[in-house]
């Protein structure tokens, strides 16, 4: 019998300071809850550069070659979002489309006999948006593993060489690669094509990144990592013991931190819910995979709440998707038809809490003169961050919006605005993270003070179907109501925003903008409101486009305030109102499935669920406050807030700066894994009842506390040791033609049936 001992995930450690380290907790019973297993990893700002090494380790785990060794080929995908590493870019607070990106992928896995090295080859199959439309590319792998990772040899005995290339394209590598792993340290060398500012290939210009690392015992070890983005060239040198690590940049750059655990800060990616009673997952029934045929190809994605999720273009309206289900008696086929808009109508449902239980929450406004809250002649229109404080509204942050997206940046210094500042509009209406999302404070015309008790107005969402619109009727809006002509203005430049002169009207109207709901579409006079390009130029709209809060037209009369007037803000009396979305991105489109009968199937949307934050230092100005966040799923927990910390130094910064290099926003806090209240969350349900859930984080990042760089026990750490990098000669073309004594050379991707179902659904075995 052949052994199959290998572990492709424990190949390589992210230099010394980002070492994945596997903790099981130690089970009382045979629960989920108890055996899942949790990760912790380090993150330096070197790992920046080496992001790929654990994104390629990943992967290769995902494959699950070294439990399926002689088996032949199979199809395995794998979830790009899982594997990726810039999931805490800064300019991405909370995510909202954490469907599975799935990447399909052939593998053959084989050992010939004890004494051979194992054999991986992967072909992946890539899509790549460019100007031109979606390219597809494949990824040729080679993979050869000669010993599994030991205690004295972490890393095992590997290599794995990769190539990139365009389906069809030259036979150059458009990216290429290797890593490999042995006793005395790691070895990785990347070329990929530079971009321009758009993002798009560059011919004839490369990047690379460049890694070695050497071991000098089990905790002692050093290296040098070059990093070439286009930029000034990056060069870290580095060197780590058991009690210390040491990074390097250049003489103003030169930092060292203790590698103590009890001193590291903190920040959980991931989360599970379990059961109270008998601690099982919970599931959020929120979408599942599919399979389509596109040009005689099987095409595999991934439909739900947020969307769907597929390389390339959607099926076409009322064609076959079927999903595919495994389990002990095979596989299961079920088809469906599709259904796709290009936009989706929101329900939000009123949910209310109490003043002085969001004290400190950060609050999004917008504002259209922004010194009204900030001063000075600054009169532009944009988002501020306000927190109550007690008896006031302070200004504690400004959104700045620019290419890269929004960030978040701390003011200080700024007089707080008085409850009367929102007298005009009847009250404060943001957004907040950890609030669930939309938020409107009542202050009312003549307001000059609130109460603890005063309400605060949450909203949870839902997705209204097609074949559940004709029930609502027509729907009217007063403030921020799009039209298809306003929507072409703004798109071709000749108006500032989406919405004509609707565009945060907060004043009483007289008349209000009727819509009507035709084919699972809004249209205003007869034309959809939609916009599926276009939007991009304009960094505020590139996540899409959101109407005003929109109600049925048979409740006209609950929002008149006089005179023949309708109020805006008396929508935030209704139990319901809607808003409409739109955009080129999956989360602003309806896709939907039906099935044998013509109805929808739905996917439940996110739920909401309370954190009571638990008073202590670790918490900062959230501990003590109630805070709502989404569970959309296993390992899928959003909305604590978050700050921005400085990746060199590990000390919290302003998210408003321009160093995207090394500007990081993580969350503020995380949620313990104890059985106790801290580690718990309840979420309302009908009738006044509530259901409590058990919290247990699955991976987590650690931070190192920096030292005094000039202490004895960092001095001692050496960075002038010479180190030979690794470069573009080692690179090989795994594409080529397969030939005799050069197993490196996978060839051709080959093909597989049609109906061939995945053998592994990223890093889990079907059948």
């Amino acid at each position: 019998m052949i052994p199959k001992t290998f572990h492709p995930r424990r190949l390589v450690v992210a230099l010394a300071a980002a070492l994945p380290m596997l903790a099981i907790a130690a089970p009382a019973d045979n629960s989920p809850y108890k055996q899942d297993a949790q990760n912790t990893y380090v993150h330096d700002a070197s790992t920046r550069g080496i992001g790929v090494v654990n994104m390629i380790t990943c992967l290769m785990s995902a494959l699950k070659a070294d439990v399926l060794v002689n088996e032949g080929r199979y199809l395995a995908l794998v979830d790009e979002k899982k594997c990726s590493s810039d999931r805490d870019s800064a300019s991405q607070s909370s995510n909202t489309t954490d469907a599975p990106a799935y990447i399909q992928a052939i593998v053959e896995s084989s050992r010939t006999t004890n004494d051979q090295p194992m054999r991986m080859k992967a072909w992946f199959t890539m899509q790549e948006e460019t100007p031109d439309g979606p390219m597809s590319q494949t990824i040729y792998i080679h993979l050869e593993a000669s010993s599994a990772p030991t205690e004295s040899n972490p890393y095992g005995v590997f290599r794995i060489d990769y190539c990139g290339k365009a389906d069809g394209g030259p036979d150059d590598c458009m990216m290429n690669g290797y890593l490999s792993g042995g006793a005395d340290g790691i070895t990785f060398y990347e070329r990929e094509p530079g971009r321009d500012e758009q993002g798009q290939p560059q011919n004839n210009a490369f990047y690379s990144k460049a890694l070695r690392l050497v071991r000098n015992g089990p905790d002692d070890g050093a290296g040098r990592l070059n990093i070439n983005e286009g930029q000034t060239p990056e060069v870290f040198d580095f060197a780590f013991n058991g009690t210390h690590f040491r990074r390097r940049t250049d003489d103003a750059n030169d930092y060292c931190f203790s590698r103590s655990e009890a001193d590291a800060s903190n920040s959980v990616w991931r989360y599970g819910l379990y059961d109270n009673d008998n601690g099982a997952r919970i599931d959020v029934n929120s979408g599942f995979p599919i399979e389509f045929q596109r040009n005689g190809e099987t095409v595999r994605g991934y439909i739900g709440y947020w969307g769907l999720q597929v390389p390339g273009d959607a099926p076409a309206d009322n064609s076959t998707v079927t999903r595919v289900e495994h389990g002990g008696q095979g596989a299961v086929r079920t088809d469906y038809r599709y259904a796709g808009k290009a936009g989706r109508l929101v329900r939000y449902a009123k949910v209310e809490k109490h003043l002085s239980e969001v004290q400190g929450v950060k609050l999004s406004v917008w504002l259209n003169d922004r010194s009204l809250a900030l001063g000075g002649n600054d009169h532009s229109s944009g988002q501020i961050e306000l927190a109550w404080n007690g008896s006031a509204f302070a200004v504690v942050g400004v959104m700045n919006c620019g290419d890269n997206g929004c960030v978040s940046a701390d003011v200080a210094d700024v007089a707080p605005m008085p409850v009367s500042a929102f007298n005009q509009q009847g009250g404060v209406r943001g957004w907040s993270q950890a609030l669930g999302g939309e938020v409107f404070i009542p202050v009312g015309s003549s307001v000059t003070t609130l109460a603890g008790t005063a309400p605060v107005l949450l909203r949870e969402q839902s997705l209204v179907y097609p074949d559940q619109m004709e029930a609502l009727g027509n729907l009217e809006c007063l403030s921020n109501c799009p039209t298809p002509e306003s929507i072409a203005a703004f798109v071709g430049q000749t108006a500032n925003t989406p919405f004509g002169s609707t565009a945060f009207q907060w004043a009483p109207v007289s008349t209000a903008v009727t819509y009507t709901l035709a084919e699972g579409t809004l249209t205003f006079a007869g034309t959809a409101v939609t916009a599926t390009s276009g939007l991009g130029s304009r960094p505020e709209y590139q996540h899409g486009l959101r109407s005003g809060r929109l109600f049925p037209a048979t409740q006209r009369s609950e929002l008149s305030c006089g005179e023949g007037f309708y109020c805006d803000n008396k929508i935030e009396d209704l139990a319901n109102y809607y808003v409409w979305e739109t955009g080129p991105n999956a989360w602003n489109q309806f896709a939907g499935l039906k099935n044998g009968s013509g109805a929808f199937i739905t996917f439940d949307p996110p739920k909401n669920v309370d954190y009571d934050v638990p008073a202590g230092q670790a918490y900062g100005a959230y501990a003590g406050r109630s805070l709502v966040l989404q569970y959309s799923g296993f390992g899928q927990l959003w909305g604590i807030p978050g700050h921005c910390v400085d990746a060199r130094s590990n000390a919290p910064v302003s998210c408003g700066g321009n160093d995207h290099r090394n500007i990081r926003y993580v969350p503020a806090f995380s949620i313990p894994f104890e059985e106790a209240a801290a580690g718990r969350v309840q979420e309302r349900l009908g009738g006044g009842a509530t259901a409590n859930y058990l919290v247990k984080w699955l991976d987590k990042e650690q931070r190192f506390a920096r030292v005094d760089v000039n202490a004895s026990q960092c001095q001692a750490l050496n960075l002038t040791q010479f180190f030979t990098l690794p470069s573009a000669d080692g690179l090989r073309n795994t594409s080529q033609a397969v030939l005799d004594g050069t197993p490196w050379r996978i060839g051709t991707k080959p093909t597989l049936a049609a109906d061939t179902a995945p053998r592994v659904i990223h890093g889990e075995v079907q059948y």
